[in-house]
Formats: C-alpha cells, structure tokens, sequence
C-alpha cells in the first residue's frame, strides 16, 4: 500500500509540474545559437512593443505591426513628445518614414526623427536585431517552460553584450539583462522582458513569415 501511494504522490508531482510549466528547457549553448540561425532567417514578423514606467533614451509608450527582413514595416504606436503621449500610424521603408498623428495626412520624415523616435526595422536587422543580439550573449540559464499565448516556450535568464544591447533598444542604463521565451520547435524568440528600476519593455514577436506587403502611402 506503501509504494503504491508513493507511485500515486510521485505521478501527481509529475503531472503538477508539467502544467504548472516547470519542465526542463535545453541548455543554453544549444538554444541561443540555434536561435540566432533561426531568427537571421526570418523575412517578416509582427511584434508588439510595450513600455511600462519611464524609460530615459526610449520615447516611446508602445508599438505594434510587422516588420520585414527589408527594412520595411508598418503599424502604429504611442509616442511621447511636448509632454504629451500622441497615437501615430507609420510606415517605413528604407531610410524613409511615412507618419500620420492624430489630425492630418502622412509626412514623410527621416527614420529617427523625433515623431517616430523608435525604428522597429531594427527587429530583423542582421546587424543590430534580435539575431545579432542573440550571437552576443554573455551569459544565459535556462528557467523551464512557460505558456506563452497558449503555447509552450523555453524560458531563459540571459545577459546580453552590452554594447549590442544599445543598438538593438536605445535606452540609457543597464539593460541588458532579459527574461526570453523561445519556441521549442524553431527556437524562435516569442517574447522577451526587460526590467530596470521598477521600469519594463516587453517585446511580442508572433506570425512568422506571413504574406506581407508594405507600400508607401
């Protein structure tokens, strides 16, 4: 009767820690690398960029659309300037941005102009975006498996090269520490924290690879 209940406890343990998210991840010299090939290949994404507190360097409230591997990408977001938060519509392609706020048409302006004060293409950049970020970890622990969006994602506490940290998220600080989420199939990046002094951004990348077509207003 002993063992039996031992069986029905350690069967129980199992069952709670699978739901509860706890399995292991693989280790973190295996995914990153891999994460970082995976994301190099992507040729579009849709993201959502959410900032929660004061972030120095980063002007921004939140940011949502696609983005492709060709330096294009389109959506909206919530901006900060003159001490007012504005909704704006963009559109990007190459070094050209198309921005629409709250009253009036499109203009079109520099990307990095203070009306569109964060580029998104940078996502997909293979200079400065999440693959390059990814090849330049410093260190990283794997954390389990969590749902993400209802779906099982590898969790990892990971430390970022600094320097390639501010190109990837110009914010002034040390934020180069994360918590990121990872596909199990495709060891793409599916969500990612950044914390600082009660301060947050949180990164959403999902629809990989859809059919996109971005086209000046």
């Amino acid at each position: 009767m002993r063992i039996r209940s031992l069986a029905l406890c350690s069967a129980a343990a199992l069952a709670l820690a699978a739901c509860s998210g706890s399995e292991e991840a693989p280790p973190a010299d295996e995914t990153l690398p891999a994460a970082a090939t995976a994301m190099a290949a992507v040729e579009n994404v849709r993201f959502s960029l959410a900032v929660d507190g004061e972030v120095e360097g980063l002007d921004i409230k939140s940011a949502e659309g696609v983005v492709t591997s060709g330096g294009e990408a389109e959506g909206t977001g919530v901006i900060t300037a003159m001490g007012m938060d504005i909704e704006v519509s963009y559109v990007i392609i190459g070094d050209d941005a198309h921005v629409k706020g709250f009253t009036g048409g499109y203009q079109q302006i520099p990307v990095g102009d203070d009306m569109l004060p964060y580029d998104p293409t940078v996502l997909l950049s293979p200079e400065r975006g999440v693959s390059a970020l990814l090849e330049a970890y410093d260190a990283a622990e794997p954390q389990g498996t969590e749902k993400v969006d209802g779906a099982d994602a590898h969790r990892y506490e990971i430390v970022f090269d600094p320097v390639a940290f501010t190109e990837f998220i110009p914010a002034e600080g040390e934020w180069n520490t994360a918590t990121v989420w990872f596909e199990p199939e495709t060891s793409r990046v599916v969500k990612a924290e950044f914390e600082q002094d009660g301060a947050a951004v949180t990164l959403l990348l999902s629809d990989y690879d859809d059919s996109v077509a971005i086209e000046a207003p």
